[in-house]
């Protein structure tokens, strides 16, 4: 087992996550049902992208062939500048656990392990000896710094969720998958997290991709995709919604306002009415 390390040097990806005409069928014949539909998409480094949808239009399945989960029945899907299309089960898997974070609804941590137990797994499912230096860090980092040593039936919800992004983080990933994160959290602990996630983006430029229905959700990031039957049929920028501004900009760590700008917390409510309003005439169309 190799000891955790700091990583070689590399040159991140500008569009870390890019599908190119992906579709995604399940059953055959009769029972045939078009799940994603001739879907060109990407996502630039360094942006926290949310995608909304009726149910059945295509999200999970959608977050489930960018993260190499489920393959494409067509098209393409590239990670980092990896096709994932020839790769076989064992290297997907490997680049899943290098390239990859995930964070779950349903937390999926380890019971019988510590915080800190649970955040270094990645590194010794990889063969990797994690430094206590290095997990004690990104415990701390989500504000867990006194709580390695508790096992999850001992944190509470947030607690948990914030156990499960710094698992995410500790193998440095090119993209954060979040599918629902906020799903299992009364509304107080779920703005926590949403806070966390955004400031990924903003101070450490992590991609974050976040399935969710839940328009506030969705404010905290810089753009959100609306999807219906397996296509993208809007898209738009967080920071372009026709809000009334309520104070001046802040900016993300390499000064850049504009899409990576962090909105005061009346215009982020702003923002999730028109996002509401904008699922609410998409799901009138369907």
């Amino acid at each position: 087992m190799t000891t955790s390390p700091s990583a070689a040097p590399r040159t991140a990806a500008a569009e870390p996550v890019q599908l190119w005409s992906v579709r995604k069928v399940y059953g055959s014949a009769a029972g045939e049902v078009t799940a994603l539909d001739d879907m060109t998409v990407s996502f630039q480094a360094g942006t926290f992208t949310a995608v909304m949808g009726p149910s059945g239009s295509g999200k999970s399945t959608l977050l489930h062939c960018a993260a190499g989960l489920d393959r494409p029945t067509d098209g393409k899907v590239i990670i980092d500048g990896t096709d994932l299309g020839p790769l076989d089960e064992t290297a997907l898997t490997l680049l899943r656990r290098k390239r990859i974070g995930f964070v779950f609804q349903s937390f999926n941590l380890v019971s019988a392990l510590t915080a800190e137990q649970n955040v270094a797994l990645p590194l010794r499912l990889a063969g990797i000896r994690p430094r206590g230096a290095e997990v004690r860090a990104a415990l701390a980092e989500v504000g867990l710094a006194g709580r390695a040593g508790h096992r999850p039936g001992e944190l509470s919800g947030g607690e948990r969720q914030r156990v499960a992004v710094a698992r995410a983080l500790i193998t440095g990933p090119a993209v954060l998958f979040a599918d629902e994160p906020t799903g299992a959290l009364d509304s107080r602990t779920s703005r926590d997290v949403l806070r966390l996630l955004r400031s990924l983006t903003d101070h450490r430029h992590q991609t974050v991709i976040m399935v969710t229905h839940d328009p506030v959700a969705a404010a905290h990031a810089d753009r959100v995709l609306l999807l219906a039957d397996g296509r993208v049929v809007d898209e738009f920028a967080t920071a372009d919604l026709p809000v009334r501004d309520t104070g001046p900009a802040s900016h993300r760590a390499d000064g850049k306002s504009g899409g990576g700008r962090v909105p005061g917390p009346a215009r982020r409510e702003l923002g999730a009415e028109a996002i509401a309003a904008r699922m609410a005439a998409l799901e009138a169309s369907c």
